[in-house]
Order: C-alpha cells, then structure tokens, then sequence
C-alpha cells in the first residue's frame, strides 16, 4: 500500500478548487429541485426580488440590486415574462417609468419554488451538523459584504499584517 497523494488530493487544500466544486455542486442540486417550476437559480434570484418588499423596480434597479449587467438582466426579464411570471409596466407612482412585477402565476412559482431550494440548500448542508452549516453560511456573507465594499488587502498567515504589501514571504524555506 502506498502513501502516494493524487492529484485531486492536492487541490483539495485549495480554496479556489474547494469553492468552485461546492458551487457546481449546490448549483446541480438547486437546477434539479427548480427543474420541475421551469425556473433557473438565477431567475428565482430575480423574482425574489421582485417579490421582497413591494417596491416597484425598472429592469436597471433590479439588475443594480443583484448585481447583473443591464444586457444579462433585460434576457433574464425577457425568459420571466415569456414563462408569463412577470410583466414590465408603467409605474402606477410615476407614468414615466417601465417596472417589472410579478403576475399571479409568478407569485406562486416563486412560493412553491422557493420551498424546493430551501430543501435543496438544506440537502447540500446536510453533512454538516446546524452551528457548522449557519457558521460557513455566515463566513461567505462576510466575505461577500468585505468583497462588494471593494479591494481588500490579503495578509498570508506567515506575514505580519503591519509589514507592508510587496513585503511577500519568501517561498523557499530558510536554510538551517
């Protein structure tokens, strides 16, 4: 038996390797529970939306809200309203402006398919016990929140923090 380590092994301790296979990962899981609604994650994104407070949004608020290009946003809406779960309108608030609201039908896929990604998200969580699942939950909020402020100033755990940032640690190991 040998203690040879695979190439998967290696990458297994690498952030970018472990986030990018959890994401297909979740994201197969949630295209699978919405299948059935005719809905994507990123289309339910919008109608959540849409849906959260009452606010009446043009297509570029709702593109700014969450954080898509204006050209994404206008085929998301474009897919929404031919599935016939949203409608673009006149504002009742000022004529002058175009919203995006949801139709009935819309509502209720987004009621019904909101109830399958809750279980699909508690199913891609379930390895991990409640406190783990709400911590990792609450670790990529902070990340998120740090990373739409702007740039943030990595600091490797070998560098002083105070050092400064061209100061990288050196990769060879001292010699003794």
């Amino acid at each position: 038996m040998t203690d040879e380590v695979g190439p998967a092994d290696l990458l297994t301790h690498r952030l970018g390797f472990l986030v990018k296979h959890a994401y297909l990962r979740l994201s197969g899981m949630l295209g699978e529970a919405l299948a059935p609604y005719d809905v994507h994650p990123k289309e339910l994104g919008v109608l959540s939306v849409i849906a959260a407070d009452g606010a009446e949004r043009s297509q570029n608020e709702l593109a700014t809200a969450i954080g898509l290009d204006r050209t994404t946003m206008v085929a998301v809406i474009d897919a929404l309203q031919g599935k016939g779960l949203v409608e673009r309108r006149r504002s009742a608030r000022d004529r002058r402006r175009n919203v995006v609201t949801l139709t009935e039908t819309g509502a209720t896929c987004l009621r019904e398919a909101d109830v399958a990604r809750i279980e699909a998200e508690a199913a891609f969580l379930a390895p991990l016990d409640a406190q783990t699942a709400a911590q990792l939950t609450e670790a990529l909020r902070t990340l998120y929140d740090a990373h739409e402020r702007g740039p943030v100033r990595a600091v490797l755990p070998e560098q002083d923090a105070a050092a400064c940032p061209g100061d990288a640690p050196s990769l060879t190991p001292p010699r003794n």
